[in-house]
């Protein structure tokens, strides 16, 4: 199972001297998923380019759309896609989105060897995650409660 990190953008390098021309810095928000790439990208960045100022914060995607959506930052680290309502809200203030995939994020599903349930479905994934699913004896094991860590 995978989740897939974008990061919305909709500033380019010609708006970006509108939106912080008296700072001169690029801000980017969002994301903790994303946070340590983010930080990581612009510590390398600014090393190779001294003139660079860029500020990295986190708060979480919805923080992040939000902040872009209000002008805050310049650009909007999400580890899920916009919402319809966020998109339209963007629009609306003249804002225009564009996502980027910018990485993979993989996700594993661990059993203790002792379980004998040694293969799950999507399906059943999403119904242990969303509580349909919440005994082992459910999907063919011992009649014990699944206890689910995210």
């Amino acid at each position: 199972m995978k989740r897939v990190i974008l990061i919305w953008t909709f500033i380019t390098f010609l708006g970006l001297s509108f939106v912080h021309a008296e700072e001169k810095k690029l801000v980017i928000q969002g994301s903790t998923t994303v946070l340590p790439i983010a930080q990581k990208c612009a510590e390398v960045f600014m090393k190779k380019h001294p003139e660079a100022n860029i500020s990295v914060r986190g708060g979480g995607s919805g923080v992040g759309i939000a902040a872009l959506i209000d002008g805050i930052c310049d650009i909007a680290d999400s580890s899920r896609p916009m919402k319809k309502k966020e998109i339209i809200k963007a629009k609306e203030k003249g804002v225009n989105p564009e996502p980027h995939v910018i990485a993979m994020d993989g996700i594993a599903i661990v059993v203790h060897p002792s379980n004998p349930v040694n293969e799950l479905t999507l399906s059943q994934l999403k119904e242990i995650y969303t509580g349909k699913i919440s005994n082992w004896s459910q999907l063919g094991g011992k009649n014990q409660k699944i206890v689910v860590i995210s």
